[in-house]
């Protein structure tokens, strides 16, 4: 499992496809956190957003980036789809790490905010809740699943607006309205944990329909 988690880190490094959704993600957060002066989990609130899109965009660059002989022969070395997939996961949430922290520490630099320990633990929950449904999308629109990129990405998108503006469809935009709230930082973080922990659920529920549905179509 080391071996494949290094191996696989190492070639979506040099393939560079991480590079994109990156610079979206910076791009996204100087424009919508720079200079607020307002609450800063409302600040967290706008990162989540960033990091949907990212994650999204990150995992079907990073699924995306073997071709379909070399995954073969990857799947074929390793002797099992469920614990390739799981590592590309793992992988991408290794990227996500970074950027979580500049989502931290980026609002707190260029605005002026009342900073708290625990506001900071509502911020990482809600950006890493955004980087699990953000996966779990990517992974549901990538080749593995959808062989067009067009449709893949007309899919991803749509699937970004149905989590941001229906309530319930995931954890995202109730996680965005307990941070836009006015209540303490410590009155949030037992609804953002549980709003966490039905992302990771939903993570691991897309990694199993994934890995079925690329074992069909292989």
């Amino acid at each position: 499992m080391i071996a494949l988690y290094r191996y696989l880190l190492t070639s979506a490094l040099l393939s560079q496809r991480y590079l994109p959704p990156t610079l979206i993600f910076l791009a996204a957060l100087a424009v919508g956190t720079t200079s607020d002066n307002g609450p800063l989990q409302s600040s967290y609130a706008f990162c989540v957003l960033a990091m949907l899109v990212c994650t999204t965009w990150l995992t079907v660059s990073i699924v995306n980036h073997e071709d379909p002989t070399q995954r073969a022969i990857t799947l074929v070395t390793i002797g099992s789809a469920l614990r390739l997939l799981t590592v590309t996961v793992a992988v991408i949430l290794t990227w996500c790490v970074p950027l979580l922290v500049i989502g931290l520490v980026y609002p707190i630099v260029t605005g002026a905010h009342v900073v708290t320990a625990a506001d900071l633990a509502v911020g990482a929950l809600g950006q890493l809740g955004a980087a699990m449904v953000g996966i779990a999308i990517g992974l549901l629109c990538s080749r593995l699943v959808i062989p067009r990129i067009g449709v893949a990405m007309l899919t991803a998108a749509a699937a970004i607006l149905v989590v941001l503006l229906v309530r319930w469809s995931s954890p995202i935009r109730p996680i965005m309205i307990v941070l836009s709230d006015e209540k303490p930082a410590g009155a949030n973080a037992v609804p953002l944990t549980l709003l966490t922990g039905l992302a990771s659920l939903l993570l691991a529920a897309a990694v199993f329909a994934t890995t079925r549905i690329a074992e069909r179509r292989d």
